[in-house]
């Protein structure tokens, strides 16, 4: 009972130092940032859209998800995978001309999920399928990275979830991977800092999470994890995240590693399929209201051009403008 009342009054707390008036722009830090197809295929209006929505949100830093989201590598050769250096070029040109970070991603399989069910060896294979194909990718994106003041370090596009990697096996592989593709990056572009996404799905407690990534980042060096708090995936309450937050922060702090909370701006509609519209506004405040607490470097969103801009439909633009109508 103890431990819920101390909770609620934390809570309480965190809802006076942002009342439900304003959205607390001061504390965003950065965005998530997909480079689809669609993208690929944008015009100059459309990116001048976005970095104009990225400005009026105080937008530091861009995390490019993937370079490369591709189904059918499995079966191809690494000398088939080509990132799109014309979006790129267009993406660092825009950051650059708004003084705004970018993180780049790797190769991004969505077999991923499925892969990494199998035994620890085959959980093995993938990942060295993944780390070659991320390599040959950037190798022929670096030239361009390397010239950009913007480029800001480097994002694993893997996520990790709180059940799968726990065993000291599949921990050990993990750090290997981390650690391997470390090396491999940092031989193209020398000393750029790297993250990696994580979530919970309640299996593991904030203290077990915690002591997990305090292990991986002694181990392979790691600069920061992004948590998702898995509010618009309905797998954490806003409630609860502050208590991972708080958790993993506390067993991280003998590391250089950071842990920076991710708002997801999404509701997750039901089926099989992901789909997923913005959600509201007042939900967003909640959970803004129990992780800022926990972000001395700001909270980054996901994702700002699917879910709070123009780019993402009525309802993403209606949400843009209900965000900017609430400031002070």
């Amino acid at each position: 009972m103890k431990r819920i009342f101390y909770f609620s009054l934390f809570t309480v707390c965190c809802l006076c130092m942002f009342p439900a008036k304003g959205f607390s722009l001061q504390r965003v830090s950065g965005t998530f940032f997909q480079t689809t197809k669609a993208v690929h295929g944008w015009t100059d209006d459309e990116w001048n859209t976005l970095f104009k929505t990225y400005k009026q949100l105080g937008i530091q830093e861009i995390i490019v998800q993937w370079t490369i989201y591709e189904d059918a590598y499995a079966q191809t050769d690494t000398e088939n995978i080509e990132p799109s250096l014309e979006t790129f070029k267009v993406l660092l040109s825009n950051a650059e001309a708004n003084g705004i970070r970018v993180t780049v991603g790797g190769l991004f399989l969505s077999s991923y999920w499925e892969r990494i069910k199998a035994e620890p060896d085959l959980i093995k294979v993938h990942l060295l399928r993944i780390r070659r194909g991320t390599v040959e990718a950037i190798t022929q994106l670096a030239p361009v990275l390397a010239k950009s003041p913007s480029f800001a370090g480097w994002y694993i596009s893997q996520e990790i979830d709180d059940r799968t990697w726990l065993n000291p096996t599949n921990r050990e592989i993990l750090c290997e991977f981390i650690a391997g593709l470390r090396h491999d990056l940092d031989s193209l572009i020398p000393e750029k800092p790297i993250s990696i996404s994580a979530f919970s799905n309640g299996w593991a407690s904030p203290e077990k999470l915690g002591k997990f990534w305090c292990t991986v980042a002694e181990k392979t060096g790691l600069e920061r994890v992004l948590f998702q708090d898995g509010v618009g995936a309905k797998k954490l309450m806003p409630s609860e995240v502050s208590l991972y937050l708080k958790g993993m922060q506390q067993e991280v702090a003998s590391t250089a590693c950071t842990i920076q909370p991710v708002v997801e701006l999404f509701a997750q509609q039901e089926g099989t399929d992901f789909k997923a519209v913005p959600a509201p506004l007042k939900r967003i405040k909640q959970q803004l209201a129990v992780e800022v607490p926990y972000a001395p470097q700001g909270v980054i969103l996901f994702s700002v051009t699917e879910y709070m801009s123009p780019l993402g439909g009525e309802k993403a633009s209606k949400l843009l403008q209900e965000v900017l109508a609430s400031q002070p």
